[in-house]
C-alpha cells in the first residue's frame, strides 16, 4: 500500500499503558522547551518510524522500526502478515493505530499508542500473540532494529546509558557508532539515550513474558524481549510492550525519570509518602564472623546515640545461619532468633534479617530431600558457587515450581511470625532465572515473579522486602527497596561504584520501589573529607540509609556524620551530566592530556617472588595472559593467593619541559593508570614501587573495586626506551587479577531540592589531584538573580551567589552547601540538623513585616547541639530570640545571625521566633 501516516490524536493515553508526568518527575531545565507531541507513521511494510513535532519543527526519533515475533526459530514481521487490517483504537483520551493480522500459526496484534501533547511526551508499543489453532512455542518478540543514525537524530555523537541486568550489574554510559570495533552491548530493562540537548527514554514492563534489553551494536540498536526458554502460547495469548518517552531539554536519565513515574494517584502518593529505612546492618565491617554478641553491643551503640523515632532497624546480614538453606542460626547465635528479636524490639528498634531464599546448599539438606526443586543445565543441577561457610555447594531452586513455592511463603511467613523480623532482605535473586527449563514450561521472568510472589504473600504487607542481586525489571511489585548498585568498601574506590549506580538508577527511585545506593559507612581509612562526601551523596540520593561499621569502635568523629544523615530525607537527588563519555585510556602512562598506553603483552605467573618487581627480572618463559580478565578466565580456576603480572612498553623521547615541572603544568601530573585488580596489588616501575592498594595478608584488606592510578616520579621512566611494569597481586577468594581497565567515575555534581526552592548540592572531586569545579545554577535548575549559600558540614554561610557555583576542591573531597534565593527579609539557609536542608527540621517559616519578626518551627530534632544560620539583609540587625526552648543569639561579622540550642530539642519541637531592628552590619 502506499506510505501512510497516522498522526495519534492529543489526550491523555491510557494508564494501563502509558504513565502520564507527575510531580515525581526530574526538574526540567529553565529554558526548557514547551510542549510537543510524538506521532507514529507506518510505511508499506509496516515498519514504523517516531516523531516529535513542537512548534512545527519535527525531528526523528526512530526511523523504519520493524516488528517481529519469533515463533519457534522464524521471524514473522508484520509484513508477513496475511489477512492484515489497520485500524484505530480509542482507549481513553487518546488514540493508537492498531496493526492485526496472522501468520505461522498465530495472530499478531500491534498497537502504536502515543500520549497527548506533553512537555515530555511519551508512547507505546504494544505486540500481542494469540494463538490459531494450537499453541506454538515463541521465544521473543522484536520491538525495533534501527541505525545509529536513525535513532534521536541529530548533531553530536549518540549516548547510551546502558542499564546493568542486576543489582550489581553496572551501568555503562557508552557511545553507539557504526565504527567496527564498536563492542556489543546489552541494555537490560531501560535504556536512555542522549544526542546533543535531548534525550529518549526505552523502558519495557514487569510481568511480561520475556526479559526485555537493547542490543547496542556497529549495527544499530535492536530492542527485543527474549521468552527463555521458549514456551507454548497461553490459550488467552500473550503481550509484551516497549515505552519511550522523549525529553526535548533533557538527557536520556530525564527522559527515563519520567517514563517510570508512577501511574496511579495511588501509586504516587504512596512512593511520595513513603518512609525509606535508616539504620544498622551487620555486613560491612563484621561480615561472616559476626556474633550474637556483635550485635548486642551495635544494639546497645544505636540506642545511646541515635534518635530511634527515626533510626528504625538493626538488620542482621551473612553468618548467623546453620547452611544457606537452613536459615535457623548456628552456635554463634546461641540464643536463637526470637530471642535476639526480642532483644532489639526491647530497645524500641524493629529488626531485619538477611537471607537467599532461592540459594540452597548441601548442608542445608534441601539438595537431598528434593532433587526435583533443584534448577538444572545440561551437566545436572547447577552449582553455582562452593563454600564452606554455606555449607558446601550451592543450587537454587525453582520459583515456579508449586512446593517450592509452598517453601518461600512458609520461609517469609517464619521470619516474621515466629522469629520476630520486620524487614527481610532477599538477596542473590538472579540465581532464579537460569536453567534449561522451569516447572510447567514457564520462562525465567515468570518463574522468578512465581518465587517472588511467594515470599512477598508469606511476608504479608506490613514487613519491609528489600531486593539485592536481583534482576531488576520483574521485581517491580514485590519489593519495597532495591539495591541498586554493587557492595560498598571502606575505602575511596569502595564508595565510587555505589555512587555512580545511585546516580544512574537514580531514575527507579520513588518510582518503582525505593532505592538502597548500599550502606553507609564511614571508618578509617575513609578520611573525614572522603566520609563526608560518602554520607553527602546518601543523604541527597534519599535512599535507604543503612550503617554497617562495627559502631563501638568507630572514631568518635565520625558518628555526627552518620547522625546528621538520619531521618532519611524524603526526597530523590539526581545527578547532572550522566552523559558525558569517560576517558578510557587504561592501561596506560598520562602526562597531563597525554597518554602514552601500555599494550602488551602481558605476562603473567602465580607464587610470589620479590625479584619479580625487579627492572632486570626475564619474564620470557611465563605464560601470556590477557588483560582486563580474571585469571580464573585465563586457565587458572579457583586460583587465589598471590600472582604477578609483567609488561615492557615503550615510551618516546622526553616530551618538552618534563622535567622543569610548573605549578598547574601538565608536568605535575604523571600517572599511571592501570584499571581495577581483585582484590590487593603493589605496583613497580622499572623496578621503583609507585604505589599499592589494599593490604595483604596477614592484615588482608580487598580493594577489588578501586581504579588504580598512581602518581609516578619523573626520574623512574625511561624516555626514548624500553620500560618494565610489574604488578604484585593477591586474591582472596572468588575472582582474581586484572579485571577491568574501566573507571567509571561517579557523577560529581548531583542536586536536590529538600523545600521549595531551597536547594542541597554536592560538589565531588574524585580525583587524586586537586580540581577547580565551577556549575552554572542554571544547569542545576536553579533560576533567579542573587542567592545566599550555607556550607553544610562547615554550617557557615558562604560569599554571595550570583549565577555560578564554583570552588576549588582538594583530592578526595565534596563541597555540600544549601542554595536558596536571596530576599529583602531575613531567612532561614542552613541548620546543622541534616544535610539535606529544608526538608527535615524547618517548619512553618513566616517573616511578619509589621512586627520585623521571623518566626518558624524547628523539628525532629534530637539532643545534640542545634544551630539555625538565618541570612540578614543590609540595614538589619537581629534582636531577641523568643522560643520554647532558651536559645543564644550570635551575629557574624558576614551579618548573618545563628540561633543555637545547646542541647537541641531533645525529642521536641521548638517555637521559635527572631526580631529585627535597624542598624548596619
Amino acid at each position: 500500500m502506499d506510505r501512510r501516516t497516522f498522526v495519534l490524536l492529543t489526550g491523555a493515553a491510557s494508564s494501563a499503558l502509558v504513565r502520564p508526568l507527575t510531580t515525581l518527575d526530574a526538574p526540567r531545565p529553565p529554558g526548557a522547551a514547551g510542549s510537543g507531541r510524538l506521532r507514529f507513521e507506518l510505511d508499506e511494510k509496516r515498519r514504523w518510524s517516531l516523531w516529535y513535532s513542537s512548534e512545527g519543527q519535527p525531528r526523528l526519533l526512530i526511523k523504519d522500526a520493524a516488528v517481529g515475533v519469533w515463533v519457534g526459530d522464524q521471524l514473522v514481521t508484520l509484513a508477513d502478515l496475511q489477512d492484515s487490517t489497520v485500524g484505530t483504537r480509542r482507549p481513553a483520551g487518546g488514540q493508537a493505530v492498531v496493526v492485526r493480522g496472522r501468520a505461522a500459526g498465530v495472530f499478531i496484534e500491534v498497537e502504536f499508542l502515543a500520549a497527548g501533547e506533553a512537555a515530555a511526551p511519551q508512547a507505546a508499543v504494544t505486540v500481542t500473540i494469540y494463538p490459531d489453532r494450537y499453541l506454538p512455542a515463541v521465544r521473543g518478540v522484536r520491538f525495533l532494529q534501527a541505525a545509529e543514525a536513525d535513532t534521536l537524530t541529530g548533531t553530536g555523537p549518540l549516548i547510551a546509558l546502558v542499564n546493568g541486568y542486576h543489582s550489581w550489574s553496572p551501568c555503562l554510559v557508552v557511545a553507539v557508532s557504526s565504527a567496527a570495533d564498536m563492542p556489543d552491548v546489552l541494555s537490560h530493562g531501560a535504556l536512555g539515550l542522549t544526542r546533543g540537548d535531548a534525550g529518549l527514554g526505552l523502558g519495557f514492563e514487569p510481568g511480561e513474558p520475556g526479559e526485555a534489553k537493547v542490543k547496542l551494536s556497529h549495527d544499530g540498536l535492536e530492542a527485543v524481549s527474549d521468552w527463555l526458554p521458549a514456551r507454548p502460547l497461553r490459550p488467552e495469548g500473550d503481550s509484551s510492550r516497549l515505552r519511550l518517552c522523549y525529553e526535548p531539554a533533557g538527557d536520556g536519565l530525564a527522559a527515563l525519570a519520567t517514563l517510570f513515574s508512577p501511574t496511579s494517584t495511588v501509586d504516587r502518593e504512596r512512593l511520595a509518602s513513603a518512609v525509606a529505612p535508616a539504620g544498622w546492618c551487620s555486613w560491612y565491617e563484621l561480615f561472616g564472623n559476626v556474633t550474637e554478641a556483635d550485635v548486642i553491643a551495635n544494639v546497645e551503640f544505636c540506642a545511646a546515640n541515635f534518635d530511634r523515632r527515626f533510626f528504625r532497624y538493626i538488620q542482621l546480614d551473612d553468618g548467623y545461619q546453620k547452611a544457606t538453606g537452613d536459615w535457623e542460626t548456628n552456635d554463634k547465635f546461641p540464643h536463637g532468633h526470637r530471642w535476639l528479636t526480642d532483644q532489639i524490639h526491647a530497645r524500641s528498634f524493629k529488626a531485619g534479617l538477611w537471607v537467599a531464599p532461592f540459594a540452597v546448599a548441601e548442608r542445608s539438606g534441601v539438595p537431598a530431600a528434593h532433587p526435583e526443586w533443584l534448577l538444572k543445565n545440561a551437566d545436572g543441577p547447577i552449582v553455582w558457587d562452593t563454600r564452606s561457610d554455606w555449607g558446601g555447594k550451592i543450587h537454587s531452586v525453582d520459583g515456579a515450581h508449586p512446593q517450592v513455592q509452598q517453601w518461600l511463603f512458609d520461609l517469609a511467613r517464619r521470619a516474621v511470625r515466629e522469629w520476630g523480623y520486620d524487614y527481610l532482605k532477599i538477596d542473590f535473586l538472579l540465581w532464579a532465572t537460569a536453567g534449561e527449563a522451569h516447572y510447567g514450561g514457564l520462562t525465567h521472568a515468570e518463574a522468578y515473579r512465581k518465587g517472588l510472589a511467594a515470599l512477598r504473600d508469606g511476608l504479608g504487607t506490613e514487613a519491609f522486602l528489600v531486593g539485592c542481586g536481583a534482576p531488576l525489571q520483574h521485581a517491580v511489585g514485590y519489593v519495597n527497596g532495591m539495591r541498586i548498585g554493587t557492595d560498598v568498601d571502606a575505602d575511596w574506590g569502595g564508595v565510587q561504584a555505589p555512587a555512580r549506580a545511585a546516580g544512574l538508577r537514580s531514575f527507579y527511585h520513588r518510582a518503582t520501589w525505593l532505592n538502597d545506593p548500599d550502606c553507609l559507612v564511614v571508618r578509617p581509612p575513609l578520611s573525614v573529607s572522603e566520609a563526608q562526601a560518602w554520607a553527602a551523596l546518601v543523604a541527597v540520593s534519599g535512599g535507604l540509609t543503612l550503617f554497617s561499621d562495627n559502631l563501638p569502635k568507630l572514631p568518635p568523629d565520625r558518628v555526627p556524620l552518620l547522625q546528621r544523615t538520619v531521618p532519611v530525607a524524603p526526597v530523590m537527588g539526581h545527578p547532572l551530566d550522566t552523559a558525558a563519555l569517560p576517558r578510557e585510556v587504561a592501561p596506560a602512562i598520562l602526562m597531563g592530556d597525554d597518554a602514552y598506553p601500555l599494550p602488551g603483552p602481558w605476562h603473567f605467573r602465580t607464587g610470589d617472588d620479590a625479584t619479580y618487581g625487579t627492572r632486570d627480572f626475564d619474564e620470557a618463559a611465563w605464560e601470556t595472559i590477557a588483560v582486563p580478565q580474571r585469571w580464573e578466565e585465563a586457565g587458572h580456576p579457583s586460583y587465589d593467593g598471590f600472582a604477578w603480572y609483567r609488561t615492557r612498553f615503550p615510551l618516546p623521547a622526553p616530551p618538552p619541559g618534563w622535567s622543569r615541572p610548573v605549578e598547574g603544568g601538565r608536568g605535575r601530573s604523571l600517572y599511571l593508570e592501570l584499571g581495577k585488580i581483585d582484590d590487593v596489588d603493589e605496583t613497580f616501575v622499572n623496578g621503583v614501587r609507585v604505589g599499592q592498594t589494599g593490604d595483604f595478608p596477614p592484615r588482608y584488606r580487598s580493594e577489588w573495586s578501586t581504579y588504580r592510578r598512581y602518581r609516578v616520579p619523573t626520574d623512574a621512566l625511561n624516555w626514548g626506551g624500553q620500560n618494565v611494569l610489574a604488578v604484585r597481586v593477591y586474591d582472596g577468594g572468588g575472582g582474581g587479577g586484572i579485571w577491568s581497565v574501566r573507571r567509571e567515575s561517579p557523577p560529581s555534581t548531583w542536586v536536590v531540592e529538600g523545600a521549595p526552592r531551597w536547594w542541597t548540592v554536592v560538589l565531588v572531586n574524585w580525583d587524586d589531584d586537586p580540581r577547580d569545579m565551577s556549575v552554572p545554577l542554571a544547569a542545576l535548575g536553579i533560576t533567579g538573580a542573587r542567592f545566599d549559600a550555607y556550607d553544610v558540614w562547615q554550617d557557615v554561610p558562604r560569599m554571595d551567589l550570583r549565577d555560578t557555583l564554583g570552588t576549588r576542591l582538594d583530592p578526595h573531597s565534596a563541597l555540600t552547601v544549601a542554595i536558596r534565593p536571596a530576599a529583602a527579609r531575613p531567612r532561614v539557609i542552613g541548620s546543622t540538623r541534616h544535610v539535606v536542608q529544608g526538608a527535615v527540621d524547618i517548619a512553618d517559616e513566616t517573616w511578619d513585616a509589621g512586627t520585623r519578626t521571623l518566626r518558624a518551627k524547628s523539628v525532629n530534632l534530637d539532643g545534640r547541639r542545634y544551630a539555625v544560620t538565618i541570612a540578614v539583609p543590609k540595614g538589619m540587625r537581629p534582636g531577641r530570640c523568643t522560643a520554647d526552648v532558651p536559645c543564644t543569639v550570635n551575629r557574624l561579622e558576614s551579618g548573618h545571625a545563628v540561633l543555637e540550642w545547646a542541647a537541641g530539642g531533645d525529642g521536641r519541637d521548638i517555637r521559635w521566633e527572631l526580631s529585627f531592628r535597624s542598624g548596619s552590619r
